[in-house]
């Protein structure tokens, strides 16, 4: 029951956004209409014929920039979950207010392009071949549909476990057990992706680039019941951050502390085993999750050296733990 008393400490939200395509699928007596022989296309079984596209692409830009917007505010504070966003409840007031202003700014959208519906179907004519407009016209969508395709919803929900169903399962028991490895997962991904994005290879770096690693401590703090694991990796954020100066460029061993903290988040989760088999080598990854095991191969680029000896693998991952944060699991890598 420990795990389903978390329950008591999110929300989630759950979005329900639409986007319409303004493509429609091309036919082959559209080709014909321009003088395309159909009988040599390939068959359907081979080949598909693809869309046409109906309306520009910018007329339909701020749709999925909203729908883009709303998804990363979800993930900036909460952990994807059962479909939706598992979100702590001290954060649900503030996370709904921003959905509600995107959804009158998604609603404004909607109103300003059935407004401006023919005229910006006639402007994408124009722009292309004469020979394509009876094509474009022939597959114009009313504006009827246009506003029933495009919809932006949400809806906040607190889960609890039914006392109606028996079950030896206890799904929703699983479901939880998850949640900390599914941050983990984010968390990872977000290491890596400022890792790549903005350090690698650097030898001297903006403040800027300390803005993925602020959103990594938001996203841990407003989570951080999730794991008692989780305030000892806030702590290690805190100590590599505290080592940047005030202002100016950051570089040297402040650069370099950067540097180790985001290669252990981007291990978070993550314990290595090593796995010798006769002559050879193979190595595994074992992610260990609150009860849930998966195993993945190490990319090639990122794996400890099995076979590297066991001398010099030992002092590589002594030299490692000695170096970087405490509270994150500490691997031998190659970059």
């Amino acid at each position: 029951m420990k795990n389903l008393n978390i329950f008591e400490n999110i929300v989630v939200f759950i979005l329900d956004i639409h986007l319409w395509s303004g493509r429609k699928k091309l036919k082959a007596e559209d080709l014909a209409m321009n003088g395309v022989e159909v009988d040599k296309l390939p068959p359907g079984t081979l080949a598909s014929l693809g869309s046409k596209k109906i309306i520009s692409s910018e007329a339909l830009a701020p749709f999925s920039a909203i729908k883009r917007e709303a998804e990363k505010l979800c993930l900036a504070k909460g952990v994807r979950f059962l479909g939706g966003y598992a979100v702590a409840a001290q954060e649900a007031q503030e996370l709904d207010g921003q959905l509600t202003q995107l959804q009158n700014n998604f609603e404004q959208a909607r109103v300003q392009l059935l407004q401006d519906y023919d005229v910006k179907v006639r402007d994408w004519i124009n722009v292309n071949p004469p020979e394509w407009a009876a094509v474009i016209r022939a597959s114009v969508d009313p504006q009827s549909k246009v506003q029933q395709a495009l919809g932006f919803a949400y809806t906040p929900i607190k889960i609890a476990a039914t006392t109606e169903i028996e079950s030896e399962s206890n799904p929703l028991q699983y479901q939880t057990q998850g949640l900390y490895a599914q941050l983990c997962q984010e968390i990872r991904y977000m290491a890596s992706s400022a890792y790549s994005a903005s350090y690698e290879g650097k030898n001297c770096i903006t403040r800027k680039a300390l803005r993925p690693i602020s959103s990594i401590k938001e996203k841990l703090a407003a989570l951080e019941f999730l794991s008692p694991d989780i305030a000892d990796v806030i702590a290690d954020i805190d100590r590599s951050i505290d080592l940047v100066p005030a202002s100016g460029a950051i570089q040297g061993y402040a650069l370099d502390q950067l540097n180790l903290l985001l290669r252990g988040l981007s291990r978070l989760g993550l314990v290595a085993e090593e796995v010798v088999q006769g002559h050879g080598c193979e190595q595994e990854q074992m992610v260990q999750t609150h009860g849930a095991d998966l195993r993945a191969c190490v990319p090639h680029g990122s794996r400890a050296k099995v076979c590297a000896g066991q001398q010099e693998r030992q002092e590589r991952e002594d030299t490692a733990n000695s170096n970087a944060p405490t509270g994150l699991v500490a691997l031998a890598w190659d970059f």
